[in-house]
């Protein structure tokens, strides 16, 4: 401890912290520790010495900083907040009485910092903690599946797409069923030419018979006709709104039925 001269801290202060702790070190005797805990309380007494330096502290005053910090940091140990407080302001008011408000102030708020806010780590490696192992948990992180890209899924506008395809090809099937049926179905029935026995088979009331049935079998076959020409006309339709669905020109599904209310009125005109 004598050796440690106003010239040698001023020395110190000028190397880098892992010489400087050990060229401050070599100054004192350590036998408050024998284990690791002996580095612990070296580098705690070369921080506060250098913070009274940097502070511009004497040289004299630096060094008593140091000797207060070597004799607090054995007594950390077990002590609660009020107590540690204590301990502080006791050991400043004895080792350090010729300091100035301003130093006493700045070296009283840097002690309380680093042993307040750090007490329960000074506690445990004052109380022999840093012997003790610590055991390493090897945590692996799995993340989640990588999701398909687009192009491997069906967008809405592809799923709206084949929805509206399905609707017109069963309207399709539908309107080909309706015409087939249509086509094997008679498209007119002869009625039979009945003459009353009161009434005298001549020439007059035989043609006239015969005109009534001819009409009657005419509008059947026009009525037959128009609903072919209509089915076909549907059809048509339908195959072309299939064929544009196909090669993409029919852009919006959700108008993809306009024949809908356009074959209903286009027979209703016909019939």
């Amino acid at each position: 401890m004598a050796s440690l001269t106003n010239s040698e801290i001023a020395q110190i202060a000028k190397e880098q912290r892992e010489p400087g702790v050990q060229r401050l070190s070599s100054h004192f005797s350590w036998l408050e520790f024998f284990d690791e805990r002996r580095r612990f309380h070296q580098e705690f007494v070369y921080d506060v010495a250098m913070f009274a330096a940097a502070r511009g502290f004497p040289w004299p005053e630096v060094i008593r900083a140091a000797v207060i910090a070597k004799g607090i940091f054995p007594q950390l140990h077990g002590l609660d907040e009020p107590k540690l407080l204590s301990l502080l302001g006791d050991a400043l008011c004895d080792c350090l009485p010729n300091l100035t408000t301003v130093h006493q102030h700045e070296l009283t708020q840097f002690l309380t910092d680093t042993c307040v806010t750090r007490r329960r780590l000074l506690h445990a490696v004052v109380g022999g903690a840093a012997n003790m192992s610590i055991t390493r948990l090897h945590i692996e992180l799995q993340l989640p599946p990588t999701p398909c890209s687009l192009a491997q899924g069906t967008d809405l506008d592809e799923w709206e797409r084949r929805v509206c395809q399905l609707e017109l090809t069963a309207m399709l099937q539908q309107k080909e069923e309706q015409l087939e049926v249509l086509r094997d179905r008679s498209r007119f029935t002869v009625g039979d030419v009945t003459v009353s026995e009161e009434e005298q088979l001549d020439e007059e009331v035989v043609l006239s018979s015969i005109r009534a049935a001819l009409r009657v079998t005419e509008n059947q076959m026009l009525e037959s006709l128009t609903k072919e020409a209509s089915l076909l006309a549907d059809i048509m339709q339908l195959k072309q709104q299939l064929s544009q669905l196909t090669t993409g020109r029919l852009q919006n599904p959700a108008t993809s039925h306009p024949e809908r209310p356009v074959m209903q009125s286009r027979t209703q005109q016909k019939l």
